[in-house]
């Protein structure tokens, strides 16, 4: 048996479940924490799981996450762990290390997770997403690439976008991650008309949240009755695989995800890091993107029409083998 366990997080539960669709036939389970939005991923996506009380703040909840592990892996046959990050793993890599159970860690960003680096010591492999995180570990380290899903749920509404007669020129998908982003999502509202003006077809995928205040519950599809669809603004959408097959460009945060399945998919990108995540963690992703020929970044207070318009002027420029690593993970999980 195989444990995935992963922090609440959709950026660290969606490589676990890419590494859970890949061992396909094989036996595994997750284990997470209580109350985070990965129990809900989870569901939808019918895995089975063991959810703990484990909470960042209560240390007390550490040594219950500990102890629970322990007991869970003494009574079931786990042969490796597979941990994606964030606190919540720390006390399930502790108590698999104690009973002698190899682990593997996942690290998603350029600049590494506190909790993989704590653990980096007693585990036996890493598995990285990007070169310029080598320097953070030893030579268990590995570039392997970010566990991309090869399949998502299935999405009406990707359904009914999809089948819109959209206007003829150049398509560019605009997102904030899984929670949106409202900095970003208020420069894309003030630019729709200069979107139309240079024949860019848009769609927005705002966050349910900020959806909701701005639009309630009303799709907004924005057309003209001669040339077509020009700009779908909607709240969240399951299956991104088909819209990045959709778009010919992309405009996105910088979040580890969104990242590796824009290099996975080969889209041209604006990354938009969000100035507030751990560590500037999303700046030096972005780095790394713009590094390996995919794509420009900005920064927030940066982004204007020029920039914009150097997007959709740029052309990728990436190397085949550096494209081959990010798959490299499935020979590790093998």
């Amino acid at each position: 048996m195989i444990v995935l366990t992963a922090s609440g997080t959709g950026g660290h539960v969606y490589p676990a479940i890419a590494v859970a669709q890949y061992l396909k036939e094989k036996e595994f389970s997750f284990l997470i924490e209580q109350g985070r939005v990965s129990q809900s991923i989870l569901d939808r996506h019918q895995y089975d799981y063991e959810a703990f009380p484990i909470f960042r703040k209560k240390l007390w909840s550490y040594f219950v996450g500990f102890f629970k592990a322990f007991f869970y892996f003494r009574n079931h046959n786990v042969q490796y762990v597979y941990s994606f990050g964030g606190y919540v793993t720390i006390p399930i890599v502790l108590a698999a290390c104690f009973c002698r159970i190899p682990v593997m860690l996942f690290e998603q960003n350029t600049i590494p997770g506190r909790a993989n680096r704590l653990l980096s010591r007693c585990v036996s492999k890493i598995c990285l997403s990007f070169q310029e995180s080598e320097k953070y570990f030893n030579k268990k380290a590995i570039v392997g690439g970010n566990p991309i899903r090869s399949v998502y749920l299935s999405d009406s509404v990707v359904d009914s976008l999809l089948s819109l007669s959209w206007k003829l020129g150049k398509r560019c998908l605009v997102f904030g991650g899984s929670q949106g982003a409202s900095s970003l999502n208020s420069f894309i509202e003030s630019h729709y008309e200069w979107f139309e003006s240079q024949g860019v077809s848009l769609i927005h995928i705002m966050g349910e949240a900020s959806y909701r205040d701005v639009y309630a519950d009303q799709p907004q599809i924005i057309c003209d009755s001669a040339s077509g669809v020009k700009r779908v603004i909607v709240p969240y959408i399951d299956d991104m695989k088909r819209l990045y097959e959709w778009a010919d460009y992309v405009v996105s945060r910088a979040g580890a995800t969104s990242v590796s399945e824009l290099m996975v998919y080969r889209k041209p990108a604006l990354l938009i890091p969000y100035p507030h995540a751990v560590d500037n963690h999303q700046y030096y992703n972005a780095c790394a993107f713009v590094d390996l020929g995919f794509g420009i970044m900005a920064l927030q207070d940066e982004v204007s029409k020029s920039v914009l318009k150097n997007l959709f002027q740029f052309e990728l420029n990436i190397d085949s083998e550096d494209v081959a690593r990010f798959h490299g993970w499935k020979d590790l999980v093998s």
